[in-house]
């Protein structure tokens, strides 16, 4: 939320968060985490690293995803945020894209927490800086091109 906030009007663009149970408009939203299969439709998320969250939050692009879509996990161990993002970049530069084909990932690292977002570049790029600015102290563990 404090990321998004930080976005101009103009930087904003139509957008929605959370998931399917409890929407939210205009604004990141938690993600239930009770079903490993709709995190990772929704997210990317492995299904085998559902069981290393004990959170999530979602903002997406409200007319496409693969425009724009930004997926914040809690991990429950530090040991395995390393894991996390590195499972996640997999999977996104793995995925099969439908209904436009999103042209950058990032994926930060913050304390216990692992951010991934992908899409258009412009929109990646402002959230990236937006994010480095508010979290000073985070690292960007990827910062590629999707093949």
């Amino acid at each position: 939320t404090a990321v998004w906030d930080a976005h101009s009007d103009d930087e904003k663009f139509p957008a929605a968060g959370g998931d399917y149970e409890n929407p939210v408009e205009d604004a990141p939203g938690a993600v239930s985490i009770a079903d490993a299969d709709n995190l990772n439709y929704m997210l990317t998320l492995p299904v085998e690293d559902a069981g290393k969250i004990d959170g999530a939050a979602s903002l997406s692009h409200m007319m496409n995803a693969n425009t724009f879509t930004c997926g914040a996990f809690h991990v429950t161990s530090k040991d395995d945020v390393e894991t996390v993002a590195s499972d996640l970049r997999d999977a996104i530069q793995s995925k099969q894209w439908m209904c436009g084909f999103p042209d950058k990932l990032v994926i930060f690292t913050y304390d216990q927490y692992v951010v991934s977002l992908y899409g258009d570049e412009e929109l990646v790029n402002t959230f990236r800086d937006k994010f480095t600015a508010t979290y000073s102290d985070s690292a960007i563990a990827y910062d590629e091109a999707i093949l």
